[in-house]
């Protein structure tokens, strides 16, 4: 299995987030969210608030009620959030591309306002773990190819149960 602390000080350091208390509240949101099964609205919220508790409390485990924009995307207005959350949880990845597809999807979202990428590789992680699969490590390094995944389109009509 990966070295965690290596996972997460990469995934951190993606967005420029180098403080090992960061890296200790990733632990603590790992940790919250490992064994849960399946992951829920408030799996997710849970894991958010722990890496966002003491750099954001204001927005920690809170989905977004501000429109955001990244780069030249601009991810849903924050009202349909819930629902867009909701089709992506009725949808489990079977499969190592279907997890990296989730995770596009849920980038794509941009449930919170801030904190989506550090979450988002965490849920990443725990679908590989559910899958038994070796996951990416992806590397500050290979920023701009982590970021050109999420041109790619992921049709959540078609992959949800709803």
């Amino acid at each position: 299995m990966v070295d965690l602390r290596e996972y997460f000080r990469e995934s951190n350091a993606i967005e420029d987030v180098h403080e090992e208390t960061a890296i200790d509240a990733t632990f603590e949101a790992w940790e919250a969210i490992k064994d849960e099964d399946p992951i829920t609205h408030d799996v997710i919220k849970t894991g958010h608030e722990y890496i966002l508790q003491d750099r954001q409390p204001d927005i920690a485990g809170q989905y977004r009620d501000i429109q955001v924009y990244i780069g030249e995307s601009t991810p849903p207005p924050p009202v349909v959030v819930e629902s867009e959350m909701e089709k992506l949880l009725s949808w489990e990845p079977q499969n190592p591309i279907e997890a990296i597809e989730w995770h596009i999807a849920f980038e794509q979202i941009h449930p919170f306002a801030d904190g989506n990428g550090r979450i988002g590789r965490l849920l990443y992680l725990r679908h590989s773990q559910m899958l038994e699969i070796e996951p990416i490590m992806w590397r500050a390094e290979d920023r701009a190819g982590y970021y050109d995944l999420f041109q790619t389109d992921v049709n959540l009509d078609e992959k949800s149960n709803i």
